[in-house]
């Protein structure tokens, strides 16, 4: 009788501990994707520098190579991996389309830094990845004058 209650007990404690190291893993999950968010939705609300809108394409693509995004085979652009990959793109006054954050770093960040710097951007959206919530993407436009 003692014994049988011993194995039981046993099984309760592994099936306790199992149970209490995915709910951790969860939050703790959950806690990283809110502090990596913080870094970026605080660049939604106001109008930011040409000099910050470099910097945050900097961190984007430092979180890329961090995290282990592919790049497109052949290209300089990251793929979409659905779980942490992070683009960027600008839509200047003087283009009808977008630019990637990719295509800026290519040409150098001191070029757009002589030009931009002191240009306001604002962002105009921000998506999250579906599977782990964290900043997908986020769009900036300049500002006009």
């Amino acid at each position: 009788m003692k014994k049988q209650f011993l194995i039981t007990f046993m099984i309760l404690c592994i099936i306790l501990a199992i149970v209490s190291l995915f709910v951790y893993n969860q939050i703790r999950t959950k806690n990283m994707a809110n502090e990596q968010n913080k870094t970026y939705e605080n660049f939604t609300k106001q109008e930011i520098l040409g000099t910050t809108l470099i910097s945050l394409m900097n961190k984007a693509i430092d979180d890329n190579e961090k995290n282990g995004v592919e790049k497109i085979e052949n290209t300089i652009y990251y793929e979409d991996n659905q779980t942490n990959s992070i683009f960027l793109e600008v839509k200047f006054s003087e283009r009808e389309d977008s630019v990637r954050m990719e295509d800026i770093a290519s040409q150098g960040t001191e070029a757009f830094i002589r030009f931009y710097a002191t240009t306001a951007f604002k962002c105009t959206s921000i998506e999250y990845h579906e599977k782990t919530n964290l900043v997908k993407s986020l769009s900036f436009t300049q500002v006009e004058v």
